[in-house]
């Protein structure tokens, strides 16, 4: 590249990935106007957390921009020479509007219904007003547009009142839900069906839709000449909340039906519920010790079975060779280790099939959860005391209680089976029970960003659903010109290890002049075990023994043992092994899976307290354009239910470039030769970084 050469400008925009939810890069754009976009942090981290609109929160947003409209209405008339005439009836809507939200925000839907029927009363007696004076128009002005306008305005309040009484009315069927469903599926009320509820709110809903276009078509129909101008610029931005209200309406309606489905509307819904235990790791969760069916029927849970999958395993006939790492603790592949592919939907097929060639039934939807969705529900309900179990469970203890049980085999008769079946109608009792139900549904949406909950079904629209929830569980799609990185842990050690592992990913990639990227990798786990972990199994050996195991294969089991798994690499197809440290290259295996280059080794063993590392330099298939300047795009997908993972990411070009801009923003701020990213791995993680020539000047 010549020295005199000119200054970089670059050509690209962020635009959403498609299902997947992330988001691609390509221009045209100007460089400012990129950069800007970086720095639209916040639009990045929704596309991250989340891919559903919830409208309600939408209509909150619609709210001020309709109080703005009917602002503009008493100026407006101002200059009709109607004001005296129109303006308390326009301004008792616009308080009786206002009212009704406030009261709807704090869920008074008693005094919200009633603040709108104000509202829509003042707006129809307003639009009866001006309907008259519409007639006699071209004796009173000599141009009827402002009129219109006003018109319009009108329609704005008269839509938003209707609107309002409507997500009032589905608001308040709502909170009905949680005693509906006690009463079907605690009480045996079969008179009161959730589903029956559920279809009514169908009607409304639409109902609400209705308004909210003739809302929107009331906007796009204004002559921004007729209003005030310094309510404008206030008017044309009222468009967006509405689009946006009106696009979370179509994605609640588009998937109610499919909601009722779920619900066992038309036909039951059958659900494989798998309970992976993540402190034992295999690639969407952990270990698959117990499974359980639970039947659904018109918004009830006919049945529930809880099954040891040791017991289901025992029925397979059919032989299916072992893949590479569970080839080290099994000659064939059984149910619980079908969990294999990081991708859910490809082990939930597999599960699927292990089930039905076992001798189970066929499900329809599958769903994981793992230890963390139990120690954070539990957290919800409270203490928790089993029939049979001589322990009270809380969520500090459900790990060591049911784990040094089982494990100690303290019953003959008291199987992990049988545990589950006594636990899980107490929680389950206690949860719909709950009437915070706003703390569990934050708790839910915590624990699917963190990919502790997974859901797959054969079911096309319940997949789809699954997908805009983030739900699916899938491998991210590969992207082109994008770098990747997801790090799979097969547990091989035969112990509850993984609990007591804290891993650090440094990813560091450096680009060239010629733009080449050059990825190096370093894992290290460090495990943490101490003595004082086994406290409250001693606690418990002390009182009850240890059954038939030994205190040394207890604390093996319980994460002193040597930490080992198989461990998995994804990285961009095609990308070249340039060197390994840490590991005997000939242990390396390289292969392709999902659409992405797979490196897969042995890690371990780690003894308790000690610490082991391994770092992988690799050469990326593709390069940035340094002569017209390129954005490095990265994403880093978190392994189901694991926790303790820190990431590093860094980003160092040659001396004629340099990165102009990141997200997120980096400890050292853009216009650095070599920025650093540090943040724990809670969800999947973006990292961008726009390369410039080293003549670039920075926008002021």
């Amino acid at each position: 590249m010549s020295p005199r050469a000119k200054k970089t400008k670059l050509t690209v925009k962020f635009v959403p990935l498609g299902k997947k939810g992330l988001f691609d890069i390509n221009g045209p754009q100007s460089l400012k106007s990129q950069v800007s976009s970086l720095k639209e942090s916040k639009h990045l981290r929704l596309a991250l957390e989340t891919r559903a609109r919830t409208g309600f929160g939408y209509f909150f947003a619609l709210a001020f921009t309709i109080f703005l409209a009917l602002s503009a209405l008493g100026i407006g008339m101002n200059g009709l020479g109607f004001v005296q005439e129109t303006k308390p009836l326009a301004y008792a809507g616009y308080d009786s509007l206002k009212e009704g939200i406030g009261a709807l925000k704090n869920q008074d839907f008693r005094e919200a219904k009633i603040w709108f029927a104000k509202a829509e009363s003042s707006f129809t007696d307003l639009s009866d007003s001006l309907r008259y004076l519409t007639n006699q128009a071209n004796r009173y002005l000599k141009s009827p547009l402002y009129l219109d306008a006003a018109n319009k305005l009108i329609g704005l309040g008269l839509a938003g009142s209707k609107i309002g009484q409507g997500l009032t009315s589905i608001m308040a069927e709502a909170q009905k839900i949680p005693s509906v469903f006690v009463e079907q599926n605690l009480k045996g009320n079969s008179r009161v069906r959730l589903t029956d509820l559920l279809r009514a709110q169908k009607v409304r809903l639409e109902e609400v839709n209705t308004e909210a276009q003739k809302l929107q078509q009331d906007l796009v129909g204004l002559n921004p000449k007729t209003l005030p101008a310094e309510l404008r610029q206030q008017i044309l931005k009222i468009q967006e909340p509405v689009s946006l209200f009106l696009s979370g309406l179509l994605e609640i309606r588009k998937n109610f039906d499919t909601a009722l489905k779920l619900l066992g509307d038309q036909t039951p819904h059958r659900y494989l519920v798998l309970l992976q235990n993540n402190h034992e790791l295999r690639a969407t969760g952990g270990f698959i010790g117990s499974y359980m069916i639970v039947d659904v029927n018109d918004g009830a849970i006919t049945k529930t079975e809880a099954k040891d999958v040791y017991e289901t395993d025992g029925n397979l006939l059919d032989v299916v060779p072992a893949p590479p790492g569970i080839d080290k603790v099994a000659d064939r592949l059984y149910m619980r280790d079908a969990n294999y592919s990081p991708d859910f939907p490809t082990s939930a097929k597999q599960i699927m099939w292990f089930l039905e060639h076992s001798r189970g039934p066929s499900v329809d939807t599958v769903i994981a959860i793992d230890q963390t969705v139990a120690e954070k529900l539990l957290g919800l309900t409270g203490p928790v005391t089993v029939k049979s179990f001589p322990f009270t469970i809380r969520a500090d203890n459900f790990n060591e209680l049911f784990s040094f049980h089982i494990e100690s085999k303290q019953s003959e008769t008291l199987t992990p089976k049988q545990l589950l079946i006594d636990f899980m109608p107490v929680v389950k009792e206690k949860l719909i029970s709950l009437n915070d139900f706003a703390k569990l549904g934050q708790t839910m949406l915590d624990l699917v960003k963190s990919r502790h909950i997974q859901v797959y079904s054969s079911d096309p629209d319940v997949e789809t659903l699954a997908e805009r929830l983030n739900l699916d569980g899938a491998m991210v799609v590969p992207a082109p010109k994008t770098d990747f990185l997801a790090t799979v842990t097969t547990a091989i050690g035969g112990n509850k290890g993984d609990a007591y592992i804290h891993t650090q990913l440094d990813h560091h990639t450096t680009v060239d002049q010629s733009g080449r990227l050059v990825d190096q990798l370093t894992i290290t786990k460090t495990h943490t075990w101490q003595e004082s972990d086994f406290a409250g199994w001693q606690k418990l050996i002390d009182r009850y023994g240890t059954g038939k195991a030994d205190v040394k294969t207890l604390k093996y089991i319980q994460g002193q043992g040597d930490n080992i798994d198989y461990l998995r690499i994804y990285v961009p197809k095609g990308s070249k092994l340039v060197s390994l440290e840490g590991a005997d290259v000939t242990a390396l295996a390289s292969s392709d899976d999902l659409g992405y280059t797979v490196f897969a080794l042995p890690f371990g063993p780690i003894p308790a307290g000690k610490q082991k590392a391994l770092t992988l330099t690799y050469e990326l298939p593709f390069a940035l354009d340094t002569q017209k300047g390129d954005i490095y795009k990265f994403i880093a997908q978190k392994q189901a239910g694991s926790e303790n993972i820190i990431l590093k990411k860094s980003l160092q070009t040659s001396d004629y470039l340099k990165v102009v801009e990141t997200y997120p923003k980096t400890e050292n701020g853009a216009f650095t030769l070599y920025p650093q990213f540090e943040a724990a791995l809670e969800g999947n993680q973006i990292f961008l970084g726009a390369v410039a020539t080293g003549e670039y000047l920075p926008l002021k």
